[in-house]
């Protein structure tokens, strides 16, 4: 019995085992109660810490429903709308923007601050009502002060008005029995008017019919005295001008002579004359009658020189010829009127701007003037103080397709007419272009040859290159003839006699 019970059985293990098993369940049951517990502890903790919680929510919506309530605005769900400043569906952007539309220039950042800045606002209104309420009652006061002497007066106006009106129907009455009068001596009055105009009538009816006669006799005497006008200027030439100066001394050799007038005179270099014969019938009648044209080249006080600028040799000018010029005359000035195409010198460009030179240096005037284009330059109207209306070219409306110039020849032609009938009303000459310029003695100074200007040819002198480029140059050999002071019957050159011309003798 003693050796079995010395000895580790399994019954011995198995309790052991069993012990142990025992001994770990406990403690671990032990520790999961503890757990347990303590678990149990917290979830009561946190079912009381949720239920505050939850109470408190309930309060907190509560109160912010009745904040909703107080502010007005309440949207399902209750939508706050923070970080949502824009949305209007939500309360914080509701809020904000009542405060940007009813707060108008006052509006704040919050509710509170918007109502109190509308509440200043509001009492400085009342304010400002309150002093205009009062200056109201002041106005109303001097209203009605005003409107009783307004009465005042409106009872004293209407007690002159009714004078006023009584003494009106007086006058009235007055007034008619006068018009009743007037109307009677306007009724007699327009009768004898009336057999006064029939009588002027009558009369006028018969002065209209002698007028008229009268000037058909006038007109048909018109035109027979044109007509025999200027068949007597053609047959006869009559001249009504006289010389400006006599021609004293000539040199032909130098082209030179020499006049009786000078500074004295008022006369200036470079005014042209044309010569005509001391045994002239007259001058300024034709360019026929003028032998050659003369330009003052230097002045002292009682004579003049003067250069030729043409002539003729078969008619030389001699001491004792007179010089005229239409522009120039000693001590007076004259007016010229133009009218027409104006060309100097043939080569088919107008040289208006020559003429005025040549005018303005012989110290006369233009008073009526018709431009290329048809249009007045200068119009003064012919006058008795018009010495020459100069006609140039007039062209004719009918030799030309161009409407433009068509109309400008027609405007030409009329002033034509115009200032050509005008001039025989002043008995002013009518005289060509060409014996306007012969008489104030100018010569072309045209040197440029210009291929076909003015219609007519011009012949290049002999021994002058061809104007051709494969032209033949002909033939350019000396004729072998010398000057006759060398020929074979004398020395030498002639000598001078030492006798001197009889012009410069004393």
């Amino acid at each position: 019995m003693a050796a079995s019970s010395g000895r580790v059985t399994g019954v011995h293990i198995w309790l052991f085992f069993f012990g142990a098993a025992t001994a770990v369940f406990a403690g671990m049951w032990y520790i999961q109660l503890r757990e347990r517990e303590e678990l149990v502890a917290a979830k009561k903790a946190a079912e009381t810490t949720a239920s505050n919680s939850e109470t408190a929510l309930r309060s907190r919506l509560e109160e912010i429903d009745a904040l909703l309530t107080t502010i007005g605005h309440k949207f399902d769900n209750n939508q706050i709308g923070v970080g949502e400043l824009d949305n209007k569906t939500k309360v914080i952007g509701a809020m904000l923007d009542d405060i940007r539309t009813y707060g108008g220039d006052v509006a704040q950042e919050t509710y509170s601050t918007t109502i109190v800045a509308l509440r200043n606002e509001l009492d400085n209104l009342s304010k400002k009502r309150d002093q205009v309420q009062n200056e109201l009652v002041q106005q109303q006061n001097e209203y009605r002060l005003l409107q009783e002497q307004c009465n005042t007066r409106v009872e004293g106006f209407q007690t002159a008005t009714n004078k006023a009106n009584s003494d009106l129907q007086d006058q009235i009455k007055s007034y008619e029995e006068n018009v009743a009068t007037k109307d009677a001596e306007i009724a007699e009055l327009r009768a004898n008017y009336a057999e006064i105009q029939l009588e002027k009538e009558q009369e006028q009816e018969a002065f209209a019919a002698q007028l008229k006669k009268l000037k058909g006799k006038v007109g048909a005497l018109t035109g027979l005295n044109v007509i025999l006008n200027e068949k007597l200027e053609k047959i006869e030439q009559v001249s009504f001008e006289r010389p400006d100066a006599t021609i004293v001394n000539v040199d032909n050799a130098t082209k030179l002579v020499w006049l009786n007038i000078g500074s004295r005179d008022k006369l200036q270099p470079q005014i042209t004359f044309s010569v005509y014969d001391k045994n002239n019938k007259g001058v300024g009648r034709t360019s026929e009658d003028i032998k050659a044209q003369i330009e003052v080249t230097r002045v002292w006080e009682d004579r003049a020189e003067a250069r030729i600028i043409k002539s003729d040799i078969h008619r030389p000018i001699a001491p004792g010829d007179v010089v005229y010029s239409p522009l120039w005359e000693a001590g007076r000035s004259y007016n010229f009127s133009f009218i027409g195409f104006i060309d100097l010198d043939g080569d088919g460009i107008y040289d208006r701007d020559l003429l005025h030179d040549l005018i303005a240096a012989n110290g006369a005037e233009i008073d009526n003037e018709v431009g290329d284009d048809g249009e007045w330059i200068v119009h003064q109207g012919i006058s008795v103080n018009t010495k020459f209306l100069v006609v140039g070219e007039i062209p004719d409306p009918s030799k030309t397709k161009r409407e433009e110039e068509k109309e400008k020849y027609t405007k030409i032609a009329e002033k034509h007419s115009e200032l050509k009938n005008s001039a025989r009303e002043q008995g002013t000459r009518v005289i060509s272009l060409t014996d306007f310029l012969s008489y104030i003695g100018f010569k072309p100074q045209r040197r440029l040859f210009i291929r076909g200007a003015g219609g007519r040819g011009y012949t290049l002198k002999a021994g002058s290159r061809s104007t051709g480029v494969n032209e033949n140059l002909g033939d350019r050999r000396s004729t072998g003839r010398v000057s006759g002071v060398f020929n074979s019957k004398k020395t030498g050159q002639k000598k001078s006699s030492g006798k001197t011309s009889g012009a410069y003798r004393p």
